[in-house]
């Protein structure tokens, strides 16, 4: 009973500050204009995609969460209750951890909306190395500089 009466208090803890951010979110856009922050940089394919895999995750769980809840409402046997509850109490558990550790690895959390911004984006080609050469040389002579980003990638 202590853990369904723990379970009710974190899921209305939940919603609560859900409506709370959502009537700050209100208030702050009646007040002021609400601007974008940088929160983390992805500096790779694989970060960002790792990235991705990670919010699926956290969204798939927090959908997860919501499906037991109702249910957990919906079901009538003790029995079923208590499988279901032990089920949705280690769910949370760890869904507050991935949660956390989202936070702490790119200031991620799902009590927030996000935007994300391509700020750079690199197009490449596959040439033969005679083709390389040439395009490298026109480069230089059309920039006059170093044409370090167009060497070879090794793929």
């Amino acid at each position: 009973m202590k853990k369904f009466n723990l379970m009710i208090m974190i899921i209305s803890l939940c919603m609560i500050s859900a409506t709370d951010l959502y009537a700050q979110n209100e208030m702050a856009d009646q007040d002021q204009q609400q601007k974008i922050i940088k929160v983390c940089s992805l500096n790779s394919i694989e970060a960002n995609q790792e990235f991705q895999r990670n919010v699926q995750l956290l969204r798939a769980q927090r959908q997860k969460v919501i499906e037991l809840k109702a249910e957990f409402d919906t079901t009538k046997k003790k029995k079923a209750k208590k499988n279901i509850q032990k089920e949705l109490d280690d769910l949370l558990l760890k869904l507050n951890e991935n949660n956390q550790t989202m936070f702490k690895t790119y200031g991620f959390s799902l009590t927030r909306n996000y935007t994300q911004i391509v700020e750079q984006s690199h197009v490449y080609m596959l040439v033969s190395d005679v083709e390389a050469d040439k395009f490298n040389k026109l480069q230089s002579e059309s920039t006059g500089s170093d044409s370090e980003d167009n060497e070879e990638q090794g793929h």
